[in-house]
């Protein structure tokens, strides 16, 4: 898929028509406007991981530290780095009030939170959520952070699931 080759920036309608053999015209003819196409795009990019991940994550629910520790772990595939530069691409763009990719970014984050709450032994529906945000916020940083400098998280990361779990059994 092309954005996940080259980022949000070749949703371009120019630019991704001609990727496309196609023309500006006739891709607004099929999505309307460009945000119905970069919508469209995101849809898809997201039902694209949605499998890829439904393959890869554990069966059964995990404590939160094992949880993590997998979370992070598959966030260093190769096969899941474009799907996470993509991710990374929306929120800085919904960060600064770009539309449609601060709703996109809206509803991806609560989607996680649900997804990630599932995934785990359950305690108290309000501290699994918790849970679940403290996870995600952990892994969105640890991204953030290795991108900046690869390597710079790799003890935080037994650190910080040794952590989730102690919390866990102290509630």
């Amino acid at each position: 898929m092309i954005v996940l080759e080259h980022g949000l920036d070749s949703l371009a309608l120019r630019g991704l028509a001609q990727k496309l053999s196609t023309s500006g015209r006739m891709l607004l003819y099929y999505f309307k406007t460009k945000d119905a196409l970069v919508i469209a795009t995101m849809q898809r990019i997201s039902a694209r991981f949605d499998d890829i991940l439904s393959r890869r994550v554990p069966e059964g629910k995990l404590r939160p530290g094992a949880f993590l520790a997998s979370a992070l772990e598959m966030s260093s595939d190769p096969a899941i780095a474009p799907f996470v530069g993509v991710w990374t691409e929306i929120v800085a763009r919904g960060a600064r009030g770009e539309q449609p990719f601060q709703e996109i970014a809206r509803a991806i984050v609560a989607a996680w939170l649900d997804w990630i709450a599932a995934q785990l032994v359950p305690t108290d529906p309000e501290g699994d959520r918790a849970c679940a945000a403290a996870i995600l916020s952990i892994v969105e940083g640890t991204l953030l952070l290795e991108a900046a400098r690869p390597g710079s998280t790799t003890t935080a990361r037994v650190f910080l699931s040794k952590l989730l779990d102690l919390h866990a059994e102290a509630v």
